[in-house]
Order: structure tokens, then sequence, then C-alpha cells
């Protein structure tokens, strides 16, 4: 019988945790296609996957980050669903059917995220509402690290839910309504693509939903962790780009004005914290993070009003 949903995981240097993920994929209750797009990892987590005709291989020879990565393993799929993993993520044997058939019974759904606990068993916040510029604001002076109403309006829905956004992490949807919007940005390197990619699913007219019968457990953290620094100027790069696109130009300079503000805070934080041994490797990666960014908004700053001025 030929498959009915792709499931891409896009790898880099993820040990162990690959094979864990594409076991349970390949344990799934429908039958699944996996595409592994790996992204030049050295670690031999390749080689670690047991030897299964399901389980197709592509090696970009280069860190495509992972909206790229996904979106060369959608262009391999034929099936009507996909699935988009982390491979730090275990799903249940169930989870990608469960999935597969809310989507079947809910005709303008484009996209379901599932319900991930993590380590010790609770639920993560894995979905919410549209992010607003003063839930921007408040991440720009750090509010969301004391109030929780600022991280982007994240929820834990205890029943399936119309929201407008489901991590990126564990996605299932419709082949059609994801290539019709070409997939993940790929001007975005990795986070808030999935954020992107529900809002344009959105405005395509299609609904996000969270379905938390559908259920995985997210590890999180290990390929980030081994380039940390660079994984921080990432994010704050898509983020920059995400709030450019989706709250409009002058949010976007209005927060870029907030971003030194943000940056000397954070530094002056893990300044303090890096006296304590523990914490020294950890201070020193974002620090370093956090000098690359303040030059780079700085220059972004200048180059702005120079324009403004012409």
């Amino acid at each position: 019988m030929s498959a009915s949903l792709t499931a891409v995981v896009v790898n880099w240097n993820a040990g162990d945790q690959l094979r864990e993920c594409v076991a349970s994929i390949a344990a799934a209750d429908l039958d699944v296609q996996i595409v592994v797009v790996d992204n030049a990892s050295t670690d031999g987590s390749l080689e670690l996957l047991e030897v299964d005709p399901r389980v197709k291989i592509i090696q970009t020879g280069e860190n495509l980050g992972f909206g790229r990565g996904v979106n060369v393993g959608l262009r391999q799929a034929e099936t009507p669903w996909v699935a988009c993993l982390n491979p730090d993520v275990v799903v249940e044997p169930d989870a990608l059917g469960l999935a597969v058939r809310y989507l079947e019974a809910n005709d303008d759904v484009g996209l379901v995220g599932p319900r991930l606990d993590g380590m010790d068993g609770s639920p993560l916040a894995t979905c919410g509402f549209r992010p607003r510029l003063s839930d921007a604001i408040g991440r720009k002076l750090l509010l969301h690290l004391v109030l929780p109403f600022f991280r982007f309006r994240r929820v834990r829905p205890v029943e399936p839910s119309k929201v407008d956004w489901v991590t990126g992490a564990f996605m299932v949807g419709r082949r059609d309504a994801l290539t019709n919007q070409g997939g993940f940005d790929e001007a975005i390197f990795m986070y808030f693509e999935d954020l992107d990619l529900c809002l344009r699913l959105a405005s395509a007219g299609w609904s996000v939903h969270y379905v938390p019968d559908v259920r995985g457990r997210h590890v999180g953290g290990h390929s980030s962790s081994q380039a940390f620094d660079r994984m921080l100027v990432a994010s704050d790069r898509s983020y920059r780009f995400f709030t450019d696109r989706h709250l409009g130009h002058t949010s976007a300079r209005l927060l870029s004005l907030l971003t030194p503000i943000e940056l000397v805070i954070r530094s002056i934080g893990w300044i303090v914290a890096g006296i304590l041994p523990s914490q020294r490797p950890g201070a020193k990666s974002r620090l370093r993070a956090y000098r690359t960014l303040m030059f780079e908004n700085l220059s972004l700053s200048a180059d702005r009003f120079r324009g403004s001025a012409l």
C-alpha cells in the first residue's frame, strides 16, 4: 500500500535523538514515508538509523536551517498529508493517524499541532494567538521573563481549539495547503518560521488547530546547544524579519530602537550571572551574541536614519 503521509525530519547533529524520532514515526498507525533531510551533520547520527525502506535520506551538504530543510523534504512528498518534525521529538504511535483523521474531518483546517510534553511529563506551551505590538514591546523590555502573558500569548487548551499558530517542532498538515504557500519562508534560517507559516496559511483562508489528543515528547535543545551564540543571533534576525512582515514597518522600526536597551539589560544580567562558574560558559556565549547583535542593530538604525534623511 502506498504511503498516506510523508514525515520530514530535519537533522543537524542530533545524535541518538534522530534514531529515536525516526523509530517513533516508523511505528505510526498508518503508512508513512520518512524523509530525513540532513544539514551536513558530522556526528554520525545518520549511521545510527535502522535500515528501513520507508526512510529516505537527503544530504544537503550544508546547514540550510530548519525551514529550507523542511522545504527540501516537502518537494519529495507526493502524499496528501505531511508532517514536519524536529529530530528531538518522539511521537506517540497513534499521533500521526489522529492528526490525519482530524484533518479529514475538518475541511477548513490546513494544519494541526499536537500536545508536546517535556521530559518531566508536563505539557509545553506549543500554540498561541497572533502576537501584538504590545507583546513585542514586552519582549524587548524582558517583561516576558516575569509575565507569561507576553510570551506570544501562548496557551494550553485541553480540547481541540482554533489557534493562530502551532510549533514547528511537530506539525501535520495538508500538503497542498503548505506547498501553495511555498512551504516555510527560506529567508528565515530558523526560529519564528512556524509562526510566519501559520499566519500566512490563515491569510490564505486555512485554519490552524491545536489537537491535544495528538501527542509527543519534546526533548529539545540538543542541536542548538552546540552553537548557542549563533542560534541566539539567528533568533534575533528571524524575529526582526517576522515583526517587519506581520506587525508592519513602523512597528518594526520602533522595536529596533528598543533592541539596544534589551541587549544592554541582557548583557548586564549575564555579566552578573557569569560570576558563577556554572554559568560562565553560557554567559560567554550569550555575551558574544549580544555584541554581534548590538553592532547589527546600530548599523541598521544608522542606515534607516540616513535613508529617511535623503
